[in-house]
C-alpha cells in the first residue's frame, strides 16, 4: 500500500510540475529579452536640429547584434564598417547604447517578435541629432 501512494504521489508531482511550466507570453517579457539576438537593419533615419531627415537603407546583411552576456553587449555592422558597444535597459522601456564613436538614450517605439523600432538622442550633440532605427527579423 505505502508503495502505491508512493508511486502515486510521485506521478501526481509530475504531472503538476510539468503542467504548472507556461511559456512566457511574448507581450509580458521583459524588454532587454524581446531585444536579444540579431536583427536586420533596414534604414535609419537621421535628423539634426534645423535640417531635412537623411534617410539610409541598407543591405540584408547589414545587422545590429543584442548579445546576452555579462557585459550586455552590441554589434552593428553597416557595410564596410563594424561597430562595438553595450547596451543597458531601464526602467520605462529606456534604452542607452554605448559604441566608440557615440552614445545613444534611446526610446522604444514598437518591439514585437519580428519588427523592433526605436528612436535615439546622440548624448552630447549640438545642435540636437537624433536617430530612428527600423530593424526587423
Amino acid at each position: 500500500m505505502k508503495k502505491q501512494l508512493l508511486f502515486a504521489g510521485t506521478i501526481l508531482l509530475f504531472v503538476a510540475s510539468f503542467t504548472s511550466c507556461k511559456k512566457q507570453d511574448e507581450a509580458t517579457k521583459p524588454l532587454k529579452s524581446k531585444m536579444i539576438g540579431k536583427w536586420q537593419v533596414n534604414k535609419i533615419d537621421i535628423t539634426t536640429a534645423g535640417a531635412e531627415t537623411v534617410t539610409k537603407t541598407y543591405a540584408a546583411s547589414d545587422y545590429m547584434d543584442f548579445k546576452n552576456n555579462e557585459t550586455d553587449d552590441v554589434e552593428l555592422s553597416l557595410g564596410a564598417e563594424r561597430s562595438l558597444g553595450t547596451f543597458n535597459v531601464t526602467v520605462g522601456d529606456v534604452i542607452y547604447l554605448n559604441f566608440t564613436a557615440k552614445d545613444l538614450d534611446c526610446t522604444l517605439t514598437t518591439i514585437t517578435e519580428n519588427k523592433f523600432q526605436f528612436t535615439g538622442t546622440v548624448v552630447g550633440s549640438n545642435p540636437k541629432i537624433t536617430e530612428t532605427y527600423y530593424l526587423s527579423r
